[in-house]
């Protein structure tokens, strides 16, 4: 029989059979009423608790068996080896790219488009490799290469991708499928003090070029394929990325774990294998073949790991945070005692104005000494007091109507924030997902993905479907993990689940790892992927463009030893990637391919594309001179613009929630180091599209709206770089006069568009600095936007018309896109 009272959802109201109808119940009263009437009807039965079943009378889920049209699907049949084709216009192939891109215009009549110039080429190549614009010394010395382009832009490439900037710029986008972020989400956002030695791990992985197959394995299971190695175990921090739910109550530990588990399976399948697992998790997916068996088997990996904060510090560290805490608290402790004391007269006089309010049978049991109480009389007393208690808000807005012990209270605040400032950052540690030992639980298929509705019990096995096209032996069952070390005898360390698993997603006979690595790698290089839904392989997504090419790449991938660095430098010395992106109306063969191809899938010029979010705050840093390039570490605090810290934060807080930097080495680091916390948008970032990190991002948005304009001409970010532009400007080329202004436009053209200022910009922008010039004379000097050194004989307004110049200059469409 259904047992209301023992139903969860009852008990978590507060209420029981035996609680009192107290007056601090009479607020929720009705609403817990008509709850309890729904419960009894039997409509969260679901909620019940489920009786313990008998292990051994635990159905276990059958295999499934597949369609063959399930299975001919073209994402799970394996990798075939393709021999590039035999083309017509054979001159303009560089690389066997360009074979396939070839065959496929020419079926239908079409031709490539001529190649960029050099220095539109250096500019697309540098964003696309190190999210960074080329300075004016390595444009000059590209433009002056005597060799032929194609050895002038190998070393290009090489430079490039041997750069520290490379990783940077690339971890990024993984970071975007990782959803990191250095906070949990949900309603409190606690922060992740530790979340950064992940991103600085995929940073030197990048730079390294680990090997694609090593990267997921250690990303899966570097605890168990290294043990005692840092590096490895911190890898394991992508399964820790995504939000996670921590509340300030209490939550079912079913529920959390359950949440724990469909965030990493879900991660793991739409980064790694390009399909969406989490459509099965409480019921067959309604499209892929991908039964929800399979989910849970998939699941079963991941069964005995578990969300840890490892501590990595050593005795050193640990000494030297103690210490220094220890000196704060003691510079503290009488502030605060002052503080106090200032305090406590306030909060006595609303406390006392409570207990004036309290009933007889209210102070009765106040006055009853706490072993004289019944337990009823125990709740009833938490209660009150509970109702006695001055919150935060009371107490500041009570302190605030007496002026002089505001303003000495606020003084010993600011105090307090500027020694905690002052602390050591956490001890260190690493987010890890781990297996604690050599057991696993029980993984059981959940009902509708109710973890109170367990159903039939499966063992840990990859994707059915994906199995049915390999061979038998494509996947090694899990193998207890032992320390390299550890002599005969030894418990094993972990059960291997994760390193199972780690190898089937990493092997070269997986028909879905490579081919969705080098259509990600082809996105951000082509602007659009040859399969343009990369998050999804299955038969929702959208077929390949160019099927053949997909294998090939895939398999040449492979054939490389898994190296990204490899297939970066194939893909960007291909004819393919060296076209122009521009439309050629008069053109007869663009307006055919217009008509034809109007999306340009099949690559007849190259795609032309806004900078990221990340990639335009860098390179306004980079050009403007304020670019710190220090690397990793946690996480900076960028200023915030005034109207979102007012939109999060109170003027009450007694905690400093955002110490943001102060150091411009600091707030003028590339934006892969900027503090992300999940809530807290940086309104340029968002106003660019930059995912919210909420889930997995394959694919950025791309909105074109007013916002954007307005940030980068408004926002006080915008307006420091277009000074620090400005100043850079006059700075390197100082004069005064129709020369000295004609270097300084060369010189911004160069910087801000990798070429040369053209006779008619020139003319236009001398025209609007006179103009602009006499406008501004008009104010008042102290008024003026101005750079912080103005050279010899220049006039504050004329300064001035240069800081609003470079900020026409920074929200210009040639500098946004990579054409």
């Amino acid at each position: 029989m259904f047992d209301l009272l023992r139903c969860p959802a009852f008990g978590r109201l507060g209420l029981s059979s035996n609680r009192a109808m107290t007056s601090t119940w009479k607020v929720v009263f009705p609403g817990a009423l008509a709850l309890t009437l729904w419960i009894s009807a039997g409509v969260s039965r679901s909620w019940a608790e489920t009786p313990p079943d008998n292990p051994a009378e635990i159905p276990v889920a059958p295999l499934e068996t597949f369609r063959s049209d399930q299975k001919s699907h073209w994402a799970y049949q394996p990798v075939q080896p393709v021999e590039p084709p035999e083309v017509e216009g054979i001159e303009w192939v560089r690389n066997p790219i360009d074979r396939f891109i070839l065959e496929a215009l020419e079926t239908v009549e079409l031709r490539p488009s001529p190649p960029i110039d050099r220095a539109g080429w250096l500019r697309r190549v540098s964003f696309d490799l190190i999210g960074l614009p080329p300075t004016v010394e390595e444009l000059d010395a590209f433009l002056n290469d005597p060799r032929p382009d194609h050895d002038a832009q190998t070393a290009v490439v090489d430079r490039l991708l041997a750069s520290p900037r490379y990783g940077e710029r690339w971890a990024q986008h993984w970071l975007d499928l990782a959803h990191y972020a250095d906070s949990n989400g949900f309603e409190l956002d606690a922060e992740r003090p530790d979340a950064w030695r992940y991103r600085d791990w995929l940073i030197r992985a990048l730079n390294d070029d680990v090997p694609y197959d090593r990267f997921l394995m250690l990303q899966i299971a570097g605890d168990e394929l290294a043990p005692g190695d840092l590096d490895a175990l911190i890898a394991t921090g992508f399964l820790r990325c995504g939000p996670r739910e921590v509340v300030a109550g209490n939550i079912d530990p079913e529920e959390k774990r359950q949440s724990e588990l469909t965030e990493v399976v879900g991660t793991v399948g739409s980064v790694m294998l390009g399909l969406t697992l989490g459509c099965a998790r409480c019921h067959d997916h309604k499209f892929d073949a991908i039964p929800t068996t399979d989910y849970y088997r998939m699941q079963a990996f991941f069964a005995g790991a578990r969300f840890i904060e490892k501590p990595i510090a050593d005795e050193t560290e640990q000494a030297e945070f103690k210490r220094i805490n220890a000196e704060i608290d003691a510079l503290i402790a009488p502030l605060k005692k002052e503080k106090e004391a200032i305090e406590q007269p306030h909060r006595a006089r609303l406390q006392a104005a409570r207990r004036a309010a309290l009933r007889p049978e209210e102070e009765a049991i106040l006055a009853l000494p706490a072993d004289q109480r019944t337990p009823e009389q125990n709740k009833l007393f938490a209660g009150i007091q509970t109702a006695l208690r001055v919150t935060w808000e009371e107490l500041y807005e009570e302190i605030a109507r007496h002026p002089d012990d505001f303003a000495r209270r606020e003084a010993l605040k600011r105090r307090i924030f500027e020694l905690d400032r002052q602390r050591p950052r956490p001890l260190s540690k690493a987010m890890v997902m781990i297996e604690p030992g050599p057991e696993a639980p029980m993984t059981r298929v959940l009902k509708r993905g109710n973890p109170k509705a367990p159903g039939a019990v499966v063992d840990p096995r990859p994707l059915g479907i994906v199995l049915a096209n390999q061979d038998e032996n494509a996947f090694t069952p899990p193998v207890p993990v032992r320390r390299p070390d550890a002599e005969e005898g030894d418990a094993p360390i972990a059960t291997g689940r994760k390193t199972a698993l780690a190898a089937w997603i990493a092997s070269p006979h997986n028909p879905l790892t490579a081919r969705v690595m080098v259509n990600r790698l082809w996105q951000h290089h082509f602007g659009r992927g040859i399969v343009a839904t990369p998050g999804d392989f299955g038969v929702q997504g959208e077929p390949p463009t160019h099927p053949e090419l997909l294998d090939w790449l895939a398999a040449e991938f492979i054939r490389q030893g898994w190296s990204l660095k490899t297939m970066h430098r194939l893909m960007i010395l291909s004819a393919t990637y060296a076209q122009d992106s521009a439309d050629r109306p008069d053109d007869p063969h663009h307006q055919a391919a217009r008509e034809l191809d109007p999306d340009n899938h099949l690559l007849w010029r190259m795609n032309r594309r806004r900078l990221d979010a990340e990639a335009i705050r860098d390179a306004t840093l980079a050009v403007s001179g304020s670019l710190s390039l220090i690397a990793g570490g946690p996480g900076v605090l960028a200023p915030l613009e005034p109207e979102i810290e007012d939109l999060i934060f109170t003027e009450h807080e007694e905690v400093d929630l955002w110490p943001e930097a102060t150091d411009p080495a600091q707030v003028n680091r590339r934006s892969i180091y900027l503090f992300r916390k999940r809530n807290v948008r940086y309104p340029l970032f968002d106003a660019f599209d930059a995912p919210d990190t909420q889930s997995v991002c394959a694919v950025r948005a791309d909105s074109t709206h007013a916002l954007q304009a307005l940030t980068l001409l408004n926002s006080a970010f915008a307006l420091d770089q277009a000074r620090a532009l400005a100043g850079r400007l006059l700075r390197e080329r100082p004069g005064v006069g129709a020369d000295a202004d004609h270097a300084r436009i060369d010189l911004a053209a160069r910087l801000l568009y990798a070429r040369p200022a053209t006779p008619r910009e020139h003319e236009l922008i001398r025209t609007f600095l006179d103009r602009q010039t006499a406008a501004l004379e008009t104010r008042d000097p102290a008024t003026l936007e101005r750079p912080d050194h103005l050279p010899p004989g220049l006039t504050a307004a004329r300064a001035a018309a240069w800081v609003d110049l470079a900020r026409a200059w920074l929200n210009s469409n040639e500098f946004l896109y990579v054409r």
